[in-house]
């Protein structure tokens, strides 16, 4: 990995120190080149492998750090979610605020699938306070009868009044490849211009070939919800893998071939804990809540952990209660279904707040936020 500095910093300079005391933390071996030119001395840090493989670590680690310009891989990404050599945690910016490391909770809200009711929705959550809102355009179901969604013109409306509704973020889920370019395109259609969060639900986790094209592109951060049958985090690990590593080229005889391996993949990676599959079938909930997870992925991961309390309830009066205990285990986003009118839902009606309810929602964000 090369750290190449801003023009204008200097070798012996407080901001090279700074990288270099970060690799050195880090467990890497960094090196000072600096080669005279006409106009400037162009300043390069190499991070060499030490008690850590420099491939091992993001690269937004040196990326975001003042008087950095550029951060090059020259060896192929082995990059993992699980912290290595430090404990410092990714912040990512959505809309006019970050998620992660030591920032509020973040609160999410709106209808599970962009219906005909979604511009009264959004127009009473904004009103409201919410900035930052979810829909679905396309849904995964199990059931073939059941509803799929209204596709990219859905999504490009429900853009449009978010953009008109003075909303920061629109958080949606992706099936397959494709449907990242039409979420790109229902962004420019509505010339929405704030951020898109890409997400992938439980039932498409193993979908690796999404998978590796969110890790290709870098516009969009990507959210990865937990399998239903998952049982330990690292499971979520090596499915975050695919979007790490990016873009990974073979060559015939089934080795890596380094050159075009060597870039990574997308680091704004957000995990979410959303419900394991249920095995007590008096258990009121629809998923069998895993709080825990929160507290172990944010222990052992650098990456924002959000709470879906919503499928893990089922019930939108359960809903308050898992968010208040999930809210004890300090999610960097929490992820709420909502709705002007639950019954007039196309999908997941029953564990959907009212709209005209959220206020009770955003005080419990906002009580916890401030006692953090």
């Amino acid at each position: 990995m090369i750290v190449h500095m801003k023009s204008g910093v200097t070798a012996d300079g407080d901001r090279v120190k700074a990288v270099v005391a970060k690799a050195t933390r880090y467990g890497l071996v960094p090196e000072i080149h600096a080669e005279p030119g006409t106009h400037f001395t162009p300043v390069e840090i190499y991070l060499k492998d030490g008690k850590t493989q420099a491939s091992s670590l993001p690269e937004y680690i040196f990326g975001n750090m003042e008087g950095v310009d550029q951060v090059v891989r020259v060896s192929p990404a082995k990059v993992s979610a699980v912290m290595n050599g430090d404990r410092e945690r990714h912040r990512i910016p959505i809309g006019n605020c970050y998620i992660g490391g030591d920032e509020p909770t973040l609160l999410v809200a709106g209808p599970c699938m962009i219906d005909r009711y979604s511009r009264r929705t959004l127009e009473v959550l904004a009103a409201a306070g919410i900035k930052h809102v979810r829909g679905g355009f396309l849904k995964p179901r199990s059931r073939a009868e059941a509803c799929r969604g209204f596709g990219h013109q859905a999504l490009s409306d429900f853009m449009l009044v978010a953009r008109q509704s003075g909303i920061e973020s629109v958080w949606t889920e992706v099936i397959e490849g494709a449907d990242i370019n039409d979420v790109r395109r229902a962004r420019d259609a509505a010339k929405f211009d704030g951020t898109v969060v890409l997400w992938v639900g439980a039932r498409n986790c193993g979908n690796f070939r999404l998978l590796e094209e969110l890790g290709i592109q870098k516009e969009f951060p990507v959210m990865l919800k937990h399998g239903l049958h998952m049982t330990r985090v690292e499971e979520l690990f090596d499915t975050a893998a695919f979007v790490l590593y990016g873009p990974m080229k073979w060559n015939d005889d089934g080795s890596l071939d380094k050159r075009p391996s060597a870039k990574a993949g997308n680091s704004k990676l957000i995990f979410c804990v959303r419900g394991l599959q249920k095995v007590d079938p008096y258990d009121p909930h629809r998923f069998r809540p895993n709080f825990g997870w929160i507290d172990e992925l944010r222990d052992r991961s650098w990456a924002p952990v959000c709470l879906d309390p919503s499928h893990m309830a089922g019930r939108w009066d359960l809903v308050f209660r898992d968010l208040t205990e999930g809210l004890t285990h300090n999610p960097d986003v929490v992820l709420v279904e909502s709705h002007i009118d639950p019954c007039q839902s196309l999908c997941d009606q029953e564990q959907a707040i009212p709209a005209e309810r959220i206020d009770e929602i955003i005080d419990r964000v906002d009580e916890h936020n401030a006692q953090h």
